[in-house]
């Protein structure tokens, strides 16, 4: 106790209340109000502050504390369970490795180079017209029924014209997948077809054809003479089915020897629809 008697070690560290310097004061000038009385009352109002404000700081300490454990203590609902999304499966089509490769080809036609330009996918559940199924040796008269093809894929490899060989030379690859027999009906309308190939057709020339070449399941063979002379070019086109999956190769190539062209490109042909088998899926 000291000076009129106020204990100043009330404020706890947090110094002399504001209100308290001003009854002092106030006792100064009118010794009728009762001084003590008023302070006693601001001394405990200023308890029950300090106390709320030790209250609230503790709440915000454990709120702060007890969210990163767990939201769920407070809401009282189980965390949520996360289900791993599972992508559908597409339907198979018909991939890349399903053609050949460049050096399969060169041993046809060295030099070859892939040719962007007539590279083509047809995917799964595309519109079946899009895959651009031609039928016949000499002609491309659309499919009679394209709704049975499921995919396709084709790539083409060319070499420049040159002086000597002025036409520029390439092997085509088509490589289609069908269902509900689509495949054999597509060989099929290709034989019924070499009939015509046999006419001096305007577009076409004068074609020769092999009704079944014997490579896969079920093919047919047709030729021609593109450009005549010395140094001819002759075109060459195998369409050959195993199971659903169909080859379609066309070269054309500059040389004097006709017959063994054709032997060759039947020998691509066997080996293109192997490969072509084994890659797309049943």
């Amino acid at each position: 106790m000291h000076g009129n008697g106020w204990d100043d070690g009330w404020d706890d560290g947090w110094g002399e209340d504001p209100v308290v310097r001003a009854l002092r004061g106030l006792g100064s000038s009118d010794p009728g109000v009762d001084v003590a009385a008023l302070t006693a009352a601001a001394r405990g109002r200023s308890r029950a502050v300090r106390r709320r404000r030790r209250t609230v700081a503790g709440a915000v300490a454990a709120v702060a504390v007890a969210v990163p454990v767990g939201l769920s203590q407070w809401t009282g609902a189980a965390p949520p369970v996360r289900t791993p999304a599972v992508a559908p499966q597409p339907a198979a089509g018909v991939p890349a490795a399903a053609l050949l490769e460049d050096a399969a080809v060169r041993e046809l036609l060295p030099s070859a180079t892939a040719d962007p330009g007539l590279s083509q996918v047809v995917p799964p559940g595309a519109d079946p017209a899009a895959a651009g199924v031609g039928v016949g040796l000499c002609r491309d008269d659309a499919f009679g029924l394209p709704t049975t093809v499921v995919a396709g894929r084709s790539a083409g490899w060319a070499v420049d014209a040159t002086v000597l060989q002025p036409l520029p030379q390439s092997v085509g690859e088509r490589v289609v997948r069908f269902r509900d027999g689509g495949a054999r009906e597509f060989v099929l309308q290709v034989r019924e077809q070499v009939a015509e190939c046999a006419q001096d057709a305007p577009e076409s020339g004068l074609w020769r054809a092999r009704p079944d070449s014997g490579v896969g399941d079920d093919s047919v063979t047709g030729w021609t003479t593109v450009l005549a002379g010395e140094n001819p070019q002759h075109r060459v086109r195998v369409v050959a089915r195993e199971g659903d999956v169909v080859v379609d190769l066309t070269a054309e190539v500059f040389t004097a020897d006709e017959g063994a062209l054709v032997g060759r490109v039947e020998e691509l042909a066997a080996r293109a629809l192997a490969r072509a088998v084994a890659e797309v899926a049943p």
